[in-house]
């Protein structure tokens, strides 16, 4: 099993958890935090209140990420089980036309088939149509990359699908181009979140790490 190096801050209980500390706290508690999950350990002492607030929400990580962890196994084995079953499917199919359609020597080399899985309901007639092609909408495994990366716990495909299905059109504006954006609002829709609060949070964490970073430079 990979291990989850990402993590999930909500807002609300990160900004009641550090409400009375200072600056400096707040920059131990985030870099404790990105050094327990990256490398593993913590590399300095941790003062008593800091330690008792990284504690509680490590713990809250660890319960998120075996969940995470959890879901993308059960997604990875039914996404092997139905391309299981589709090349099953295909390779009947090929199987029964090749008995059902006699060729001639003279045009055996022109008979060769190359079966594609498809769910198209052949005694249907449907056609099979090249999907639209949107600028910057990114694929199901771009967003699946990203949300490993940033620690968003949704489904990649679901949310592709449901976008495709609309052209990428948020009432008249067009989000593909700016999709990581739109993740992290399916995410906060999806977990009851104000996204202005966990843009906001996200802003203070990079400033907190961007002065600790001059302090550690200079």
């Amino acid at each position: 099993m990979d291990k989850k190096t990402s993590f999930v801050l909500y807002p609300a209980d990160f900004l009641a958890a550090v409400h009375n500390f200072k600056k400096s706290q707040i920059a131990d508690l985030i870099i404790a935090l990105c050094e327990k999950n990256f490398y593993g350990d913590v590399s300095f002492k941790l003062s008593d209140p800091v330690k008792k607030r990284f504690s509680l929400i490590q713990e809250t990580i660890e319960k998120n990420n075996a969940k995470y962890l959890e879901v993308r196994e059960k997604r990875q084995a039914s996404a092997k089980q139905k391309n299981s079953k589709c090349q099953a499917k295909s390779k009947q199919s090929s199987n029964k036309e090749q008995a059902n359609v006699p060729t001639s020597p003279s045009d055996e080399s022109e008979n060769e088939s190359v079966y594609v899985c498809e769910s198209v309901d052949k005694d249907k007639g449907t056609e099979v149509v090249d999907k639209p092609v949107y600028a910057g909408a990114p694929t199901v495994d771009d967003v699946t990359a990203y949300c490993q990366e940033s620690g968003y716990t949704i489904d990649p495909a679901a949310f592709v699908r449901w976008n495709e299905e609309r052209g990428w059109m948020n009432g008249k504006k067009y989000i593909a181009v700016d999709w990581k954006k739109a993740v992290r609002k399916w995410f906060c829709k999806e977990n009851g979140i104000a996204y202005s609060e966990m843009e906001m949070l996200a802003n203070v964490c990079s400033d907190v790490l961007g002065k600790v970073k001059e302090v550690q430079d200079g």
